[in-house]
């Protein structure tokens, strides 16, 4: 990310609180190390400045960093976008999901930076079926010799690097496999799993007829928020894998809706 650094004197607590504002409504989010970098203070600083915003609902806090706050439920991020956020919570969770696989499972991976990684970590099975809509996953998975990618047809969404449309809809349709691993843009226990756009949701709910088996892999930056499209509710979901951030609340009420919870 090219930015640049901001002067020392000008960096007293208003002003470089509101250069954090500005910055992460930029860019979208925004790592602790990259502020303090971008504003030449400690990082202890730039976590207690967005402690602060945070208490204001001027920012998003997240583990590591801060999310701007969306004015409306139709927020969505670009593939690009999103390679910027939660990254080590992203990969400790596809490392989680992982492990749920067995040799010669047939497994769909719904498109995301998490499920990516999951595609990442797939070269030790063996005998692998792996099917998805994501040009990124199809592009860069690690599979052993023995296994197979199918990627489904459907036309290009452009820099959000997924299939949709009729086509890929229809070859869902015919699918049964083992195991489902779901991504979403936002977690509410109460409503349930929600997608940023109805390009999507009829995919997801398609997804979600086509196995026993559904796996929804999300950070905690997803949770207590909605988005435009509800594709199920929690209970539809048979596990859910996301980091130890999730607040005791919402973990007791995931539980208590039956589904089995996995913190990473």
């Amino acid at each position: 990310m090219n930015y640049k650094k901001v002067e020392k004197h000008l960096t007293i607590p208003a002003e470089r609180q509101k250069q954090i504002v500005e910055f992460v409504q930029k860019n979208g989010s925004a790592q602790i190390k990259v502020l303090a970098d971008y504003q030449n203070v400690s990082e202890a600083t730039i976590r207690r400045d967005l402690d602060e915003l945070a208490d204001l609902g001027l920012i998003e806090r997240t583990h590591g960093g801060a999310m701007a706050i969306d004015s409306s439920t139709s927020f969505e991020h670009k593939h690009s976008e999103k390679m910027n956020i939660m990254l080590t919570e992203k990969r400790n969770i596809a490392k989680a999901a992982t492990s749920l696989i067995r040799d010669g499972d047939t497994i769909f991976l719904d498109s995301g930076t998490t499920t990516y990684f999951i595609a990442q970590n797939l070269g030790g099975f063996r005998d692998l079926t792996v099917i998805t809509h994501d040009l990124q996953i199809g592009n860069t998975a690690i599979l052993h010799p023995t296994s197979t990618l199918i990627v489904t047809g459907g036309i290009r969404r452009e820099e959000f690097s997924v299939l949709v449309g009729s086509l890929t809809e229809n070859f869902i349709k015919e699918l049964k496999v083992n195991k489902v691993f779901l991504g979403a843009d936002a977690v509410d226990v109460e409503s349930g799993v929600f997608n940023a756009n109805f390009i999507e949701v009829g995919i997801k709910k398609l997804l979600l007829t086509i196995s026993k088996h559904i796996i929804l892999v999300a950070d905690t930056s997803k949770f207590s928020r909605s988005a435009l499209a509800r594709v199920c509710k929690i209970e539809s979901i048979e596990t859910i894998i996301t980091d130890n951030n999730l607040s005791p609340e919402v973990k007791n009420q995931i539980e208590k809706n039956g589904v089995r919870l996995i913190l990473v």
